[in-house]
This record gives structure tokens, sequence and C-alpha cells, in this order.
């Protein structure tokens, strides 16, 4: 096969290749370190790149006049080359794929570790056979590590990327070490066919937890794609934490030589662990029905500034499933409550608020679940939703720049996407504390919110005493560079049911969160004007609006999006056409069922 056969060692021989087998191993694990030193370079080399460029950067009174190429300084062009190459680099290859930078980074990785596979094998087939599942194996704690989900995971840390990005480079690697694996049991198998040993081998310890494993690891892999988990995040959820700990004990009794790795993976679990326990707390909370809308409201009071500190705009916490009664201290209610979890956006501001907001559309799962304790709760009592025990791990994610440094910041949501642009939107026009004076942003601001009916907006502006209809009151500086857009996609005598709509707001799989249900609450009164907000009806202009912010903008513009997956596909296509320019560029586009 390949050159290579199957050989008879001695034991010194034997010797040898085991030695060569537990370097090769202990390359491939501590390689990483390249990687990370390669970021810490890439980070100091744009940070001078782009410093230079903004102390080059033209202040022009017309913003929409440009400077011939030949005039601009190096670092300009460079910085704009690094721009676009960025974007091209968080480009998926295709819908539901990994951007074009993790295919990359992923196909250099996987062309590494074929070559610590394969280098300095002769022609031993079984020392190939070995060296594919020891490389694989070193892999393993770094896997562990990638899925540590913390302010204090090191590849967080090190490398500056958001705990959705990480997430996704953990996904890669996964299918990585599956594929390797593969190979490894499909050597081991023809060796053992070749051999006429099957029969004898298939009951020894060794093989059965290897090929368990491999089952294991298969089906990690299998409940991790997209579509399963926004099929039903639990299953994916719970299968990925039970198999990671019998894992762990099913590889210690495959082979000594790979238990060095299995210890790591276990010390990287249980760090994981800590660590999430220690973001992990109780509070007493209540769930309510949005009135004529699909949505689902938890509010979490939080009256100490300590836990307020803790949540910012624009993060997400895992809220654990609620006891439909009376809560029970069984194993069950205490695994539900710790593992079956949801993730949710912070849709409030904390430390101004005072409270944690979490709003949901009724799905199949945790969401329908929520939908039914909240009905229970709104028929327990009249004057209003009694409190229960919430469990919430977190917060995570929301790594964002200083959007004040920015000539434009654009907010564009569809739907249920909005709880994580209002609360960034908010804490930029009102402040992040009580008592607060709404600031006079230099930054030009404009929130475009999309939704099916007006009445999905009543969560996301709270009432003040001065303003009966939700918004502050707002500095006439400050409503000149900020402006809220919303538009109405339904008509007020729209039926509740699947209208079968296409386009801005089309359901698809991917979806899940802007997915219809049916009416929790009726009320058909739920549409109003308000002073300080545009609302129209229809679906707003993508395209004008991108058009709009860059055409008015001199220097850097940011676009954040959260919305159905057709939304963000059509918003990059537009702002791609302003990377290409030349223009400065910060995009964040907000996953739904992360």
């Amino acid at each position: 096969m390949l050159g290579y056969e199957f050989v008879t060692l001695d034991d010194e021989q034997k010797a040898a290749r085991r030695e060569l087998l537990n370097l090769y191993g202990t390359i491939g694990q501590w390689s990483v370190l390249a990687v990370l030193v390669v970021a810490q370079l890439a980070f100091v080399a744009r940070w001078a790149v782009f410093r230079a460029s903004r102390q080059d950067r033209p202040r022009s009174p017309h913003p929409t006049k440009t400077m011939a190429l030949e005039d601009r300084a190096w670092s300009r062009r460079l910085e704009e080359k690094l721009t676009r190459f960025r974007w091209w680099a968080n480009e998926p290859l295709r819908d539901g794929w990994f951007t074009n930078g993790e295919c990359i980074l992923g196909l250099v990785w996987t062309l590494w570790l074929l070559f610590l596979s394969v280098h300095r094998t002769g022609n031993d087939y079984l020392h190939l056979t070995k060296r594919f599942g020891m490389v694989a194996a070193s892999q393993l704690p770094l896997q562990y590590i990638l899925a540590m989900r913390s302010a204090y995971s090191p590849i967080q840390a090190l490398t500056r990327l958001p705990y959705e990005r990480v997430v996704a480079i953990h996904e890669l690697l996964g299918k990585i070490l599956t594929a390797f694996f593969a190979l490894h049991a499909a050597f081991y198998f023809n060796f053992f066919v070749q051999n006429g040993l099957v029969l004898k081998r298939i009951q020894d310890v060794d093989v059965i937890t290897g090929l368990i494993g491999f089952a294991m690891f298969s089906t990690m892999s299998t409940t991790a794609l997209s579509y399963v988990r926004n099929w039903n995040y639990r299953v994916f959820y719970t299968t990925h934490i039970l198999l990671a700990i019998v894992l762990v004990d099913v590889l210690i009794f495959h082979v000594s030589h790979i238990r060095t790795y299995v210890f790591e993976m276990l010390a990287a679990f249980v760090l994981l662990q800590i660590f999430r326990q220690a973001k992990t707390r109780q509070f007493s909370g209540s769930i309510a029905l949005i009135p004529g809308t699909n949505l689902i409201q938890v509010t979490v009071p939080l009256p100490f500034d300590k836990d307020a500190k803790e949540f910012k705009p624009g993060q997400h916490v895992h809220l654990s499933k609620p006891p439909l009664g009376q809560p029970s201290l069984s194993y069950a209610n205490t695994f539900a409550m710790r593992y079956r979890t949801n993730p949710f956006t912070v849709a409030s501001v904390p430390t101004k608020d005072r409270q944690l907001l979490l709003v949901a559309r009724s799905l199949a799962g945790n969401t329908q679940h929520l939908a039914a304790v909240a009905r229970s709760l709104r028929n327990q009592t009249t004057d209003g939703n009694p409190s229960i025990p919430l469990t919430i791990e977190g917060p995570y994610g929301a790594s964002l720049p200083d959007f004040r440094e920015f000539d434009h910041v654009l907010f564009v949501a569809g739907g249920v996407g909005a709880t994580f642009t209002v609360p960034v939107f908010r804490s930029m026009t009102e402040g992040t504390h009580p008592g607060d004076q709404p600031p006079v942003p230099r930054t030009r601001l404009r929130f475009v919110w999309a939704v099916r009916r007006l009445a999905e907006t009543r969560w996301a502006f709270p009432a003040k005493p001065d303003d009966a209809r939700g918004l502050p009151p707002t500095p006439a500086g400050a409503m000149a560079n900020q402006s809220i857009d919303i538009f109405v996609t339904r008509g007020p005598d729209a039926a509740d049911e699947e209208d079968g709509r296409e386009g801005l707001l089309a359901d698809d799989d991917e979806d899940i969160e802007l997915a219809d249900a049916q009416t929790l609450v009726d009320d058909r009164n739920g549409e109003e004007k308000s002073r300080d907000r545009t609302v129209s009806r229809g679906r707003p202009d993508l395209a004008a609006i991108v058009d709009e912010a860059f055409e008015a903008s001199s220097g850097a513009v940011a676009v954040l999006v959260c919305g159905p997956g057709e939304m963000a596909k059509e918003m990059r296509r537009h702002v791609g056409a302003w990377v290409k320019k030349g223009k400065d560029v910060f995009w964040y586009a907000e996953a739904f069922g992360m």
C-alpha cells in the first residue's frame, strides 16, 4: 500500500519506533505555540500599519472626494490591502460553511499534521498507522481548551478572537481529528483483515475502546453540524457534554502511550467546568409573554452593582431550563438545570436598567418550554409575574471596539436580532449608568430595525416617568447625530399564520430565532408611532441605507448586523462593494443559534 509493508521488527527497532511516535506526538502538540507567536507578530505589524495610516489619513472637508492612489501614503495603501484581505478571509466559503480564513487555517494545519504523520515512517505500515493515531491524540488537549467559553480562555487571550470564532476553530479542528482517527482505524482494520486477526483482535480491550472512542468522537462531530444545532440545540449541547466526559474514561483504557494527552484532556475539562461554575449563578426572575407577539421576555433584576457590572450590552448568556411547576431536587432535574441550556443575548443595558433582559421567539424546545412556564406563571397571579429561580451562565462574547472612534455606526436588525443591536445602540445614546445624561455623540448613529409588527419593539426601550412612549428625552444635538428607523413588514390586518414570504426576512433552517410560531397573546392594538422614531411599512432598502452611510463618511464606518441569514448576506454584499473602494470598515454580524 503506497510503498508501505507489514514489516517484522525486533525489540530494539520497536523501541526506536516508539521513540519516534512519542517525539512526533510532542511536536504536534507544542507546534500550536508557533501559530500563537505568528499571531502576536501579526498584531504588532497590523498595529504599526494602522497607526501610520491614521497619521497619514487626509482630513478632507468633502467626504465624497477621494484622493488619487499615487498621492496616498504607503501605509494607507497597505491598510486598504489588509482590510480587503480580512474582508475576504471572513467571507464564508459557501453558505453554512467555514470562512475562507478558517478554511486556509484548517488546510495548513491539516497538511502540517499529515507531514508529522508520515515523516520518517519508512516503509513500516504499522508505524504509519500508529503515527496517525498519536498525532491526532496530541491535538485533543488543544481541542478541549478551544471549547472553553470563558474570559480565562488562553486561546481567546492570545489570539484576541471573539468566543464565536474560537468555537468555529474548535469545530474545524474536530472535523480534522475525526478524519485522522478514521484513517487510524481504517489502517488498523486493513491490517487485521490482511493478517486474519479480525476475530481475535475485536475482543481485545484496546480495539474495543478504540472503536467506542471513534464512534463517540464521530457522534460529537456530527451533532455539531449547524443544521443539527439549529434543529435542536439541546441535543447538540447535551451530547457534547456527556460524550466529552465519557471519552476521557474510554481513552484511558485504549493504550498507555496516549495517557499523557488524556490526562491533559481531563485537566482541561476540569478547568472548563471550574470556569463554567464560576460563571454560573442563580437569580430570581420572571418570565412573561409580550402581548401581540410570539415573543417571550425573561427579566432578572440586578439590584447590586457587582452583579450589574458583570454584564455588558451585546453579550450573551446561557439560561438553564426552568422547571414547569414546583422545582425538584432529583438528579435528573439538577442535570437539566445545569446542562439543558440555551444561549440568549443580553437585550438590556444592565448597569443602567438594573436588570438583565432576555427576549426570544417561541420555537420548539427550550423556548416553547419557556412559553409554557410563562403561561403557567400568568395564570397563577393577576398582579404581575411571580419570581422563580433562574440559573444563568455567563456572560460571554461581545468583544467590540470603541465605536466613538468611528465616523458612522450603522445598526441593522431583523426581528429579535435587535436583542444584540438595541443595547449597544442605547449604551451610546443614553449612557450606561442610572442618572447619566444622554451624551451628544460625535459619531453618526443610525439604527434600522425590520419587524413583523410594531408590538415586537415594546421590549426595546424601557419606559421612563417623563416619557410614556418608552424613549428617553434626547438633546437636540444628539438627535442630529442619531436616528431610529423601524420598518413593519406586515400590514396591521395581516394574519398570524405563515405567509410564505421571501427575501429580507425569509425564514430558513438557519434562522431559528426568526421562525414563526403561533401568537402567544392576542393584542391588535400594539402599533403606535413615537415622536423620535420613524416608523414605515414595508421592507428597508438595504442598498440605499448602506450607500448613505458610506457616502456621508470620510473616515471609518462600523456596521453591526443581527438578523436572518438573507439579511446578513445582503448587507455583506452591499458593504463589500465599499470595502473594494478602499473604505475602512468594521463589520460584525451576530449569528443566531450560537
